[in-house]
């Protein structure tokens, strides 16, 4: 395998903005329905109903519960650079393939909201860390005769082996951490 075949980076999703008043907001429900379930849904519906609500919450609870702590898998194979979430550290889901060479159109620094080059894209998935991640990248690539991008953290050798295999929509940059 050649030098510039393979990286792999991982991120954790920092628990901030959305992201965190989401987290927020389901503590605060689970503990309203809890008590709203002890004072008010078990004495009106009776116990045996009451408690088949009350592990229907549960087991709804405990799915979403899988789904809180996320991590995005950025993987480099080749021409390839491939998306995932991890849930949980349990739970992994490809999220995008992108073929650099085929469909790659622009690999730069994202800065301040905008896409070096005047590209104009129909939707933006974001798998960054963090809304305010210093070493953030748009990769812009081409779907269905659609201009879409990916947010991402890149590291100094994942750019590095993306301009390795297609040096003509790759923008370098000395500010990235290794």
């Amino acid at each position: 395998m050649y030098e510039h075949d393979f990286c792999e980076y991982a991120v954790e999703k920092k628990k901030e903005g959305r992201y965190l008043g989401m987290l927020c907001l389901s503590v605060v429900l689970a503990i309203v329905f809890v008590v709203l379930f002890f004072w008010m849904i078990l004495p009106a519906a009776g116990f045996t109903f009451g408690l088949l609500i009350f592990a229907a919450v549960c087991l709804a609870l405990w799915y979403l519960s899988r789904f809180t702590f996320i991590e995005y898998e950025y993987t480099q194979t080749g021409s390839m650079l491939d998306f995932a979430a991890v849930y949980s550290k349990q739970y992994r889901r490809e999220k995008l393939s992108v073929d650099l060479k085929k469909s790659g159109r622009r690999v730069a620094p994202y800065k301040g909201g905008k896409i070096e080059g005047g590209f104009s894209v129909s939707s933006t998935l974001d798998f960054r860390s963090s809304a305010s991640a210093e070493n953030a990248y748009v990769l812009v690539y081409e779907e269905e005769k659609t201009q879409k991008a990916v947010l991402f953290d890149a590291t100094k050798r994942l750019v590095q082996n993306i301009y390795h295999q297609v040096p003509s929509i790759t923008v370098l940059s000395d500010e990235l951490p290794e």
